[in-house]
């Protein structure tokens, strides 16, 4: 059978939620944020849904929240949090899309503007072979409060897929995506597998306008 990559989306798709807005709440709950810190997350998340903030203005002011902290810290957060709260969230019939395509021969990949530490998470649990997500710039062991190279998201997921296929001499043609954003179009558009998982509205037009598969996941 013929190799093949099947890319995921995490928040939204994999997830049942966005692990963004409850890593807030976590945070808040674990003392690491204060009340106008935690108001200000659950707010742009909303504005941002709406199509009404910038998504990259909101994940600098969150990246600099961490300057100064110890590599170990954060990977130490993420861990406890999905434990916690992200163990939970994981949809079964993302499980089973996963399970399905491991069994047909399939690369299973996360495509996600989420963190590394929180996809890495997601990845071990799933036993997914790979993912492809935002990284935080990191020197001798401390975030920096910068994000190391661009954020994993739009356009530059679309980038990461093609540099990724190519190094792994696989073809777009060839590729799932599995998103729930218009702001996976560009990825959507470009490989031979759309699927549309509980997509948003203006995301659920473009599917049936184009005749592509529209999942309702549980």
């Amino acid at each position: 059978m013929k190799s093949y990559i099947a890319f995921f989306d995490l928040d939204n798709t994999i997830l049942s939620g966005s692990s963004g807005s409850y890593l807030a709440v976590y945070s808040y709950k674990m003392g690491l944020l204060g009340r106008g810190e935690l108001a200000y997350g659950i707010y742009s998340s909303l504005l941002y849904r709406a199509g009404f903030m910038d998504s990259g203005g909101i994940v600098d002011r969150w990246v600099a929240k961490y300057r100064g902290w110890p590599e170990e810290k954060i990977r130490g957060l993420s861990s406890s949090f999905f434990k916690d709260v992200l163990a939970g969230m994981v949809r079964r019939s993302a499980r089973e899309a996963v399970e399905f395509h491991r069994s047909n021969g399939g690369k299973t990949v996360i495509l996600s503007a989420s963190t590394t530490y929180i996809c890495e998470q997601v990845q071990r649990h799933l036993g997914m072979d790979d993912c492809i997500c935002t990284s935080l710039e990191v020197q001798n062991g401390v975030l920096t409060g910068r994000l190391a190279g661009k954020y994993c998201y739009g356009t530059e997921k679309l980038n990461r897929v093609i540099l990724y296929c190519a190094a792994k001499r696989r073809s777009l043609e060839d590729a799932f995506y599995y998103a729930d954003s218009p702001a996976d179009l560009p990825v959507l558009d470009k490989v031979g597998f759309p699927m549309c998982v509980t997509p948003r509205r203006r995301l659920r037009r473009v599917a049936r306008l184009r005749a592509w598969p529209v999942l309702n996941w549980k």
